[in-house]
């Protein structure tokens, strides 16, 4: 679709206006309907609807938010990790924003976990919430970390015997009691709705936690290894 409001957009986007530019696009919903807006989202460059998207936490609507189609949304995903935000905290109002709209999240989350760019937002959106998730998948509960905390596994065995339906590790917290269109619901929308996508995500944590472990040099180790390199003179000169 080719529409005037697009290059507008984009212009103001280019001069820092994203929130400009989405009070023109709701000005176009205004005048010209719904249906032509989203026809509009459709034909954007995701570089534009992330810039839109990124102004907006999920406390607040937003006209592309609520009618954005999910593979748009993956798209813009996807440009929004070129922000290089490390604490990620756009992207988590964005996904918020949008999953948790009124409608049906299930096809964003099914559109991310189809996505390697979506997977690794989902990455990046729970970063900080690793231990979390680990409680909630080996205990059921979210509160079990209180108790103990939740250590990575050796492996990944245990998320193949997993999936629901089966004996093992079925969680316990039902959605009533973490409904709160935030990290848990989304954890637990995973885990227990889109379990393919939930053990993908852990397997992509786990691994960057180990890779994570293994870089470090535990202190014993590296003072031996100091001790070892020494050179033989200087020992016997710390001796006279």
């Amino acid at each position: 679709m080719k529409h005037p409001i697009i290059a507008s957009v984009a212009r103001m986007i280019r001069d820092g206006d994203a929130r400009e530019a989405e009070t023109a696009l709701v000005a176009v919903a205004d005048k010209e309907g719904d249906l032509v807006l989203a026809q509009v989202i459709e034909a954007m460059p995701p570089r534009d609807l992330v810039a839109i998207l990124r102004e907006h936490d999920s406390s607040r609507s937003s006209v592309v938010g609520e009618l954005i189609t999910p593979e748009r949304f993956v798209a813009a995903v996807a440009m929004e990790a070129k922000y290089n935000d490390p604490k990620h905290d756009a992207l988590r109002g964005m996904i918020n924003m949008v999953i948790f709209r009124e409608d049906d999240p299930d096809s964003f989350i099914e559109a991310l976990g189809r996505s390697e760019a979506g997977l690794l937002a989902l990455v990046d959106y729970f970063s900080d919430r690793h231990e979390e998730l680990e409680s909630f998948f080996q205990h059921g509960t979210f509160s079990h970390l209180d108790e103990a905390p939740a250590e990575v596994p050796e492996d990944d065995r245990d998320l193949a015997d997993a999936e629901m339906g089966s004996s093992f590790r079925q969680p316990k917290d039902n959605l009533d009691e973490v409904q709160d269109r935030d990290w848990r619901e989304l954890a637990w929308r995973l885990r227990c709705e889109h379990y393919e996508t939930f053990a993908e995500l852990l397997r992509i944590m786990r691994a960057r936690a180990r890779r994570a472990a293994a870089s470090v040099t535990p202190p014993a180790a590296a003072a031996k290894s100091s001790d070892s390199d020494a050179n033989p003179d200087d020992k016997e000169e710390s001796f006279i």
